[in-house]
């Protein structure tokens, strides 16, 4: 009698079938893998250039509108490091209102017994760097507020708490520009700043000084739990911004031209000093800001997984770590100053 062959696989062909799927699963786990992976990158990179591009359009603004309603010379100030990141602070636009807009609640113009280029407050104090109380004539420019700094609900100065301020002396403005952060408001006739740059306390200058204080946009970049991020006022724009370089032009002899190399500051070979220059002739700043993805591609080549050297910055550049960066330079004349 014949027997009839039982349904089924051996185990030779059960074998070859699973090392087949494990060989297939394997291909396809790897392919999602790398896609995953690939997809992280690319969002990764794609936020670091619109945040970029954010960052740059802003500090665009503010150079250009800076020395808006304010003596020239206090347009702008900064720190110059070649170790480390540049901070920059800039007159704020925001806080001076133009004439007449709005008006005064009866209907009168806005005061303006101090002419539309010595628009600041008095001081009668020109301190060196580090925290110091000065006292103004005001905290107030053009008789409306513009900041909420005690925290009750009404504005009532127009310096911010975070924010900076820049500080010059129209009598001598060979003494160049002092600026710093504001730290308090005690009151409106007196403010407190930490100041990173100070006016040139040199001999050779009048004896009768007079020193006006403008409010100022202060940008920085600070380090939080080994991330770098930069910071406006003290208020978080972005993270994985490392590095904020900037190139200061003057035209020093008043030529119509910025002569370089000489008039260009921050520069390899010229460092930018706030304290030796007259900020009125202040014509154009270059900024650079060099920002990283969130996370590390552990394909990245190695030139663009370093840190970016860029103007007079030639040390703590990282090494190669993996995080892939984007450097956006730009030019800005400033309008209020150099017309």
């Amino acid at each position: 009698m014949l027997r009839r062959r039982s349904n089924g696989f051996s185990l030779v062909e059960l074998m070859v079938a699973l090392a087949t799927l494990g060989l297939v699963a394997t291909l396809a786990l790897r392919t999602f893998t790398n896609q995953h992976r690939t997809y992280v990158v690319i969002d990764d990179v794609s936020e670091v250039q619109q945040s970029t591009r954010a960052i740059s359009s802003l500090l665009e603004r503010d150079i250009r509108n800076a020395g808006y309603m304010v003596p020239p010379a206090a347009a702008a100030c900064g720190v110059d490091r070649n170790d480390g990141p540049d901070t920059i602070f800039l007159s704020d636009s925001d806080a001076i209102l133009p004439c007449c807009s709005p008006p005064e609640p009866a209907g009168q113009a806005l005061d303006r017994s101090l002419s539309a280029v010595r628009m600041a407050a008095e001081s009668t104090t020109s301190p060196n760097t580090g925290v110091a109380t000065l006292s103004l004539d005001e905290t107030v420019l053009d008789g409306n507020a513009t900041y909420d700094t005690d925290g009750d609900g009404a504005n009532d100065s127009d310096f911010q708490l975070g924010g900076g301020a820049i500080l010059v002396d129209l009598a001598n403005p060979g003494r160049g520009v002092a600026c710093g952060f504001v730290t308090a408001v005690p009151s409106t006739a007196s403010i407190t700043i930490d100041f990173v740059a100070a006016l040139d306390n040199g001999s050779g200058f009048s004896s009768a000084p007079e020193l006006r204080l403008v409010p100022a946009h202060g940008y920085r970049i600070v380090e939080m739990g080994g991330v770098p991020r930069l910071e406006r006022d003290g208020i978080l724009i972005s993270r994985g911004v490392e590095d904020l370089q900037f190139a200061w032009y003057y035209d020093d002899d008043r030529d119509g031209q910025v002569d370089d190399p000489g008039e260009t500051r921050g520069v390899p070979g010229t460092a930018y000093q706030p304290q030796a220059v007259d900020g009125s002739d202040l014509r154009e700043i270059r900024f650079n800001v060099v920002s990283r993805t969130a996370g590390v591609d552990p394909t990245n080549p190695v030139a663009a997984g370093t840190g970016q050297r860029t103007e007079n910055r030639d040390t703590a550049v990282s090494s190669p770590d993996g995080f892939r960066r984007r450097i956006q330079t730009t030019t800005v004349r400033l309008r209020n100053v150099s017309l």
